[in-house]
């Protein structure tokens, strides 16, 4: 029950952050950011621990809670990480993968570049991509058949969610389209079953995700 209670406050201060009503960097009261993600004051207390482990904000005596803003540094060793732990689950996904996936995948990605082009709206196409790169990209880890590597690129995957936020253009339309084409690099040496291709152009794809973000 607990562990669920602070998988939905999680997700809240996510939320809030992706909507604006947070701002990487902001230091405010517990009482402020309870009010902001839904939560009463000893329930924030909880929470405001388990966010300060998971190093998602500082908690400073009189001067209130701050939250991270990450800086090029903890960008760079968060996506070093991440192309560690996909790369090494690919290798072994790309003779594992099913046709049915890799058809639902090619259709998903032509579909959502499609949607983009039709509904430039950041707003309009931010879940459904959030959803397929989900899959994507969580299909690789799956492979490693190791729950604490998936627990830990979970949590992983939360913070290079909220990178993005250092610059909207990284997640523009234009930028968003060039990403799911990325991707298809990727299923298209997957159908191959050319480990070596698949992983350059996963590595492609990480490298721009990350350059994007940091050319603003």
């Amino acid at each position: 029950m607990t562990r669920g209670r602070n998988t939905l406050a999680l997700a809240s201060f996510f939320d809030a952050l992706i909507e604006g009503r947070l701002v990487l960097g902001q230091t405010l009261t517990q009482d402020e950011l309870g009010t902001t993600i839904g939560l009463g004051l000893s329930r924030m207390r909880e929470v405001s621990a388990l966010l300060e482990a998971e190093g998602l904000i500082e908690i400073r005596k009189k001067r209130g809670l701050t939250i991270f803003y990450p800086d090029v540094k903890f960008v760079g060793g968060t996506f070093q990480y991440r192309e560690i732990l996909e790369r090494e689950g690919l290798r072994r996904f790309v003779e594992s993968a099913d046709e049915a996936w890799l058809k639902r995948m090619q259709c998903g990605h032509r579909d959502i570049i499609t949607f983009v082009q039709n509904n430039p709206d950041p707003q309009a196409y931010r879940l459904p991509v959030k959803d397929l790169e989900a899959e994507f990209h969580g299909a690789f880890i799956a492979a490693l058949g190791n729950e604490q590597v998936t627990v830990n690129y979970h949590r992983n995957s939360q913070k290079m969610y909220l990178l993005r936020l250092l610059n909207p253009d990284a997640v523009g339309p234009k930028n968003t389209v060039k990403s799911m084409q990325e991707h298809q690099a990727v299923l298209d040496a997957i159908a191959e079953r050319n480990e070596s291709a698949a992983v350059e152009a996963l590595q492609r794809h990480i490298n721009g995700v990350l350059h994007r973000i940091l050319t603003h």
